[in-house]
């Protein structure tokens, strides 16, 4: 298995970040979860993350109603060539999917058409195709009056290999699924 590296930040509170900077600089790793060493074991053992607090699965999806036929993949397992962007970042980018979120695609799409921010809250030089890919990232979200790092694993859930929930225009650009999953652990 390859390793590998792609943190995003991505606050939703835009008025603690930008031109004054962080209101605070101290980030808590949510649920103890600390990507720096947990990338270093994945690199070590050369395996792939796993995420034991949001399992592939369908209770990590639905409350009620399931949908059949659910797969959780990897982006290298849904498209040959897959990028966090493609052609730069776009308000336009985004698609709903199949959750009821579009006060969160929108918050997503207004960072988007500003890319002075994405540049702020974005690692630069991340990469899916990075030959030390672990299939581990993290993001952080202003929540309850502090900043929270999450990590997620990279494994996303499609159906007949389309991807659900949040997605992109350009098949093989992944950054909205993935803020969308740190989002919703």
């Amino acid at each position: 298995t390859e390793a590998g590296h792609c943190p995003i930040s991505l606050p939703l509170c835009l008025s603690s970040q930008g031109r004054w900077g962080r209101m605070f600089s101290s980030v808590k790793p949510y649920e103890n979860q600390r990507y720096a060493s947990l990338k270093k074991e994945c690199q070590r053992r050369k395996q792939l993350f796993e995420d034991p607090l949001f399992p592939a699965n369908d209770d990590s999806l639905f409350y009620k109603s399931r949908i059949q036929g659910i797969q959780w993949k990897r982006p290298k397992e849904i498209c040959n060539d897959p990028h966090l962007f493609v052609d730069g970042i776009s308000s336009h980018d985004l698609h709903q999917g199949q959750v009821g979120n579009c006060w969160f695609v929108a918050a997503c799409s207004s960072l988007a058409s500003r890319e002075s921010l994405w540049q702020k809250v974005t690692w630069h030089g991340t990469s899916l195709q990075d030959l030390d890919y672990v299939g581990i990232f993290h993001f952080q979200f202003w929540r309850f009056g502090q900043w929270l790092d999450v990590v997620i694993d990279d494994r996303l859930p499609t159906l007949h290999n389309q991807l659900i929930y949040c997605h992109s225009n350009s098949r093989n650009e992944f950054w909205c699924a993935l803020v969308e999953k740190a989002y919703a652990k």
